[in-house]
């Protein structure tokens, strides 16, 4: 009989908290639902649409709501700041199971102990010696620009045993085949960081991009050898000098994407300086988003490449990166005209979030500037399709280390 009973009682137990587990469930659903009941609703027909008219895959449908659900949290950071406190109590360098690790100055990093090797690189830069096979009968030229990584160079600041995400292999494989094939290359990792921006002044702490700091330097790198080896006019002396800009630093002002993903007290807080332009220039500018949302800016330069919104927000600091004052940070695809240089060099940028502020720095010196983010799975914009309607002085394809891979070279696939 007392077999019989403490058979019942833990049964009984069991009940119990599986009961509780399921009404906390059902209470945190209820509770999003009450909170986001409305954006959930908008984001199911806004992807349902581009699923229907052919924008969007069923899978990318998905995804889609999957990272719908996730960002739109009841009480999301309030719960990942606990796990974030926990972590630090714990004297803890890793976090989420090893997707990021912090170093001994505070860095955040990406981490992978295995990473498999990518076996199309070579296809890759095929695609870019078709696209500039292509393109070189109109007389444009072809340039391949890799971004400086935040690839820590030097173990001695990471503790013995954390595996960090080196990318470099990727890339010298890939310029090994451009530079066989004979196509433009620069990589600003020779470039950045340096004696005049540190690798402190060249990349955040919470965040994975590099800094407006960094950018503005290799703003001026690029704009030059766009001057040395193409002969574009770049007025490099007037739009990228000392006095063109005043630098404005918010302390503590910025909690980049991977301290959203690790939370505040695991990450810090980054100081941000933005770039505030001291000449007035008038620009038009149109811009998709996502969801096929389309926009329209005409204006002087802070109020149509700016967004300053961005800076100043009420929002908390969870929800808005200071990096996106410069274009919104990324936006699928951009066209951007210079109302008062129609003589100036004409580009399009084939490129990721990391060149959102280099554009913005160049587009003085611009008469046209498109740009496409090319690692969006939607179907808004088609790359060999603007080649092919449009005429470019200059096409310069943008890769951050860690975006080699397949859905960044969705053009020229193949010859058929």
């Amino acid at each position: 009989m007392e077999e019989k009973e403490r058979k019942k009682l833990y049964f009984r137990r069991k009940k119990f908290l599986a009961v509780i587990l399921t009404t906390m469930i059902f209470a945190f659903s209820g509770m999003n639902l009450y909170t986001y009941g409305e954006e959930y609703l908008a984001d199911i027909e806004r992807i349902y649409n581009n699923v229907a008219e052919g924008r969007n895959t069923l899978t990318r449908a998905v995804e889609k709501f999957e990272e719908s659900l996730n960002s739109d949290m009841y009480a999301k950071m309030n719960l990942i700041e606990v796990f974030s406190y926990t972590n630090v109590l714990l004297d803890k360098r890793e976090i989420n199971n090893f997707e990021y690790i912090k170093d001994e100055n505070g860095s955040l990093h990406y981490a992978q102990f295995y990473k498999e090797h990518d076996t199309e690189i070579f296809e890759y830069a095929l695609r870019i010696n078709r696209l500039r096979d292509y393109v070189s009968e109109n007389g444009t030229n072809v340039m391949f620009v890799v971004a400086p990584s935040k690839y820590l160079l030097s173990s001695d600041a990471l503790r013995m045993g954390l595996p960090i995400n080196n990318p470099q292999e990727n890339v010298n494989e890939l310029l090994f085949y451009l530079n066989r094939l004979d196509i433009d290359t620069l990589d600003l990792n020779n470039y950045i960081p340096n004696g005049t921006v540190t690798y402190e002044d060249s990349f955040y702490k919470t965040d994975h991009h590099w800094s407006v700091d960094a950018a503005y330097y290799s703003s001026q790198i690029l704009a030059d050898r766009l001057t040395a080896d193409y002969g574009l006019d770049m007025d490099t002396d007037t739009y990228l000098s000392d006095d063109a800009y005043t630098r404005v630093t918010y302390k503590d002002g910025m909690l980049g994407s991977m301290g959203r993903d690790t939370g505040i007290c695991f990450s810090g807080l980054d100081d941000f300086t933005a770039y505030y332009p001291n000449f007035r220039m008038n620009f038009y500018r149109y811009c998709i988003e996502d969801y096929d949302i389309k926009y329209e800016f005409e204006g002087d330069i802070t109020e149509t490449l700016y967004s300053l919104d961005q800076l100043y927000s009420s929002e908390d600091i969870y929800e808005v990166s200071q990096y996106g004052i410069y274009l919104n940070e990324l936006e699928i695809y951009e066209h951007i005209v210079n109302r008062e240089n129609p003589n100036g060099p004409k580009i399009l940028f084939i490129r990721d979030s990391y060149f959102s502020p280099v554009i913005t720095f160049l587009a003085p010196m611009c008469s046209e500037i498109d740009a496409v983010w090319n690692m969006d799975k939607s179907k808004h914009v088609d790359i060999d399709e603007i080649i092919s309607e449009n005429t470019y002085d200059v096409i310069i394809l943008e890769y951050y280390p860690y975006n080699i891979e397949d859905s960044g070279f969705s053009f020229f696939k193949g010859t058929e």
